[in-house]
């Protein structure tokens, strides 16, 4: 799946995020994403004759299965010729929403959307305008147009008869239990699923007993669906000590399926546990192959959604009519016939390693590409891996520690030369390399400690010198360095990088106003409240606002991105003070361009360039991967850009 290249998208902020909610559905793969800078001074559209814009919203790329149903959306909308912006929801409702609104300035013609909650749909799609919309696999509600994936009572039924078929050759159709691994927080689907699989099962083997049934329940128990799928099963083997033939349907993917496997084999029990799971693939590849207890797959050919949404949503963009469903066309598949329908399968037959002579594998763990500085970041890392010609592997943390060890295992089963890792959560590090295996890896912004061989990134106490002199010359200029307050944005929950950014923010303006007083001095910190920063960060500086309703000069610094700076602001324009805040923030990608060029009291932003990351880390991850040395620290170059020099470093700006 080698990275195709796309023109650059510039975004907002260098910070991180938190959580994110589990959820789940079949199986892998991974490649490419296409996005364009536009706007600024006048807001105007983009030209009629520019390409097609797709938006895609991806459910979570940490499960195998949608990592390679997204890998075919960008290999097909590549292959078309569109351009195309994706955001991973990452299994959240949340961040579902935060990806359609991002994606919505985009200016896009159709949007593929692949978020797993119905719930939410409508939310969703309200936050992109309600553009006509190609669905995968989970109703969107009132932007659907067309649906795409997989019939799941038709799978199910294809999955049933293959383990009846098994069980009856085997067997003849005796058994001590049946194990349905479920998703009862997705009731239709799971119906279809599950529900399809036992029936396909019962018409080859008869009724399964009541007291020969069982469910495990992947969303009961906590966020992580694997391992509620281990305790379960494990609880449910303890329950029938003497059974040696377990039947078990993964109806949701082939993690579960894995997950409840090793269980087993951790009690000893391996032998007595036979799968079919949902799927088919390139995860499942090797236990279909040369694992005797797991039987095959339906398969879901994840690999075969690009080759049918992309068309659709081309259609729909172009005011045609694609059709109201299309379907994948599920066939069961074993070890007698995988190779037919992935001859890439065939070098697992004996688990050998990938051939020498293949091009370099690079892995790249996203922190959050909902956060638009970090989706610019992702850009420039996947065209700086196409212009280079390897393959990059990418999975997006979404502010998770959770994901980013779910994205390293993976990302661990690709066969990877070197990792280039910018998940956000320091203390998380070890765990996340052990997850793929220690390999060299790159860092960005973030340390990674044990497997960490470069940094590449933001210096932040240089970058925080030069936001806070750039605040500082303005006050000299506009009021003689005198102030009502200084309020500075943070994040608490990362003190070494917030002792540099917003303790080098507040030096830099020192060294040209002298010293904040203590009384002059206010911390917003972004992660005090909840999971929800903008918030965090509206509702504590609407307070601070309150305790000086006199102060005509309030100088902001927003250490951790511009959407914090915009979310101040917006907070004083609510209560009439917009015109008494001055901000600086630091980031300067594509979001703040307007406020920096029309915005009089948005001064300016140290430049984070993140549209330049990828063209350091790329090179500096092939090093690694072909055992040169690209040395320790390679830092970006920041610099304070605001209206009179944004246009000479961002040309694009200026419309």
């Amino acid at each position: 799946m080698i990275v195709t290249a796309f023109l650059l998208f510039a975004a907002a902020c260098g910070g991180e995020e938190e959580t994110s909610e589990p959820a789940d559905t079949q199986a892998p793969a991974a490649t490419e994403a296409a996005p364009e800078t536009t706007a600024m001074a006048d807001d105007s559209a983009m030209m009629a004759d520019e390409p097609i814009k797709l938006g895609y919203i991806s459910g979570g790329d940490a499960d195998p299965f949608v990592f390679i149903v997204t890998e075919s959306i960008r290999e097909a909308a590549a292959s078309a010729g569109v351009e195309l912006f994706e955001c991973d929801a990452n299994f959240s409702t949340d961040t579902a929403i935060q990806c359609a609104r991002t994606l919505d300035a985009q200016g896009l013609d159709a949007v593929i959307n692949w978020q797993f909650f119905p719930d939410a749909a409508e939310a969703v799609c309200e936050a992109y305008g309600d553009l006509p919309t190609v669905t995968m696999d989970v109703p969107q509600g009132p932007c659907e147009r067309v649906f795409v994936g997989s019939n799941g009572y038709e799978a199910g039924l294809v999955a049933g008869a293959g383990l009846g078929d098994f069980a009856q050759s085997e067997f003849g159709c005796e058994f001590d239990l049946y194990v349905s691994i479920e998703n009862l927080s997705s009731p239709d689907i799971n119906a279809q699923r599950a529900g399809g699989s036992r029936e396909g099962f019962e018409g080859v083997c008869g009724s399964v007993p009541d007291s020969k049934f069982r469910v495990v329940d992947k969303r009961q128990g906590g966020s992580d669906a694997l391992e509620n799928v281990r305790r379960q099963f494990t609880d449910i083997l303890t329950t029938v000590p003497d059974a040696t033939v377990i039947l078990v349907m993964s109806s949701f993917g082939d993690p579960d399926a894995a997950s409840a496997f090793a269980a087993a084999e951790t009690q000893g029990r391996g032998g007595h546990v036979f799968i079919v799971g949902h799927g088919a693939d390139a995860s499942a590849w090797p236990d279909i192959l040369n694992n005797p207890q797991w039987i095959g797959d339906v398969a879901y050919f994840p690999d075969r959604y690009g080759s049918l949404a992309v068309p659709a949503a081309i259609a729909l963009a172009m005011g045609d009519d694609p059709g109201r469903e299309i379907f994948i066309d599920h066939q069961f598949l074993d070890a007698s016939n995988l190779v037919d329908h992935y001859p890439a399968a065939a070098g697992m037959a004996d688990d050998s390693a990938m051939m020498a002579d293949e091009p370099i594998k690079l892995g790249y763990i996203s922190g959050g590409d909902a956060d638009p500085f970090v989706f610019i970041v992702t850009e420039s890392i996947r065209e700086a891996a196409a212009s280079a010609g390897v393959e990059l592997f990418e999975c997006d943390a979404n502010f998770s520690t959770d994901t980013a060890i779910q994205c390293a295992r993976t990302l661990d089963a690709q066969g990877l030369d070197a990792v280039i890792n910018w998940q956000f959560f320091p203390d998380a590090a070890e765990a996340v390399c052990e997850a793929y295996g220690d390999l060299p890896t790159v860092t960005m912004d973030v340390p990674q400690g044990p497997c960490e061989r470069v940094f590449v990134g933001s210096n932040g106490y240089e970058a925080g010198l030069v936001a806070g002199a750039g605040l500082g010359d303005f006050a000299q200029s506009e009021f003689g360095c005198e102030f009502d307050l200084y309020v500075s944005i943070e994040n608490l929950s990362s003190p070494d990088i917030n002792a540099q950014r917003a303790g080098g923010s507040r030096e830099g303006f020192e060294g040209v106003c002298g010293s904040v007083p203590d009384s002059k001095f206010r911390v917003v910190d972004k992660r005090q409240g909840g999971s929800d920063a903008l918030e965090n960060v509206r509702r504590q500086f609407t307070d601070i606002l309150t305790t000086v309703p006199d102060a005509t000069v309030i100088l902001v610094m927003s250490s951790f991105g511009d959407p914090d700076a915009a979310s101040a602001f917006a907070a004083a324009e609510t209560q009439g003070r917009g015109g008494h805040v001055f901000i600086v923030g630091h980031g300067a990608d594509a979001s703040a361009w307007p406020d920096i060029l029309n915005n009089p009291q948005w001064i300016g932003d140290v430049a984070y360039f993140p549209d330049r990351y990828g063209s350091l880390a790329v090179p500096a991850a092939i090093a690694l991967a072909m055992g040169d040395d690209p040395g320790r620290e390679i830092f970006i170059d920041h610099q304070f850009l605001d209206a009179s020099n944004l246009v000479d470093h961002y040309p694009a700006a200026a419309g």
